[in-house]
């Protein structure tokens, strides 16, 4: 297939699946929160996004280090041998699979409720 071959809705479609893969990108590492939430080795553990420094958990291949500042959350350290997970960056949610751990950044959705605001149940 060639360029004269596309029709307008073959440019519609492919502009349409770019932004939408920008957006989640931009969304991803832009996300802050009021919590992050880590599953590691069928544990569940919370930290506070506020509370900058860095923090470990163990997997069952060894320890993943991650670092929380200003809301944002990455690992900067892990056992696990493509090191794939130390080069997502500053994202959410963070996938480190031959560790199994899971690093996400999350809203406290009580806490950051503002009166006039509605979630899905109350709507």
């Amino acid at each position: 297939m060639t360029l004269k071959n596309l029709r307008l809705f073959d440019y519609i479609f492919i502009l349409l699946f770019l932004f939408t893969g920008i957006f989640l990108c931009v969304n991803g590492i832009l996300q802050h929160g009021s919590k992050v939430v880590v599953n590691a080795g069928g544990k569940e553990y919370e930290y506070s996004a506020n509370q900058n420094g860095v923090y470990e958990v163990e997997g069952p291949l060894g320890k993943t280090i991650f670092e929380i500042k200003d809301g944002r959350v990455r690992i900067t350290d892990s056992p696990c041998p493509h090191k794939t997970c130390v080069n997502q960056g500053w994202h959410s949610p963070l996938v480190c699979l031959p560790n199994d751990v899971i690093i996400s950044v999350q809203n406290d959705t009580f806490a950051e409720q503002k009166p006039g605001n509605f979630d899905a149940i109350s709507e």
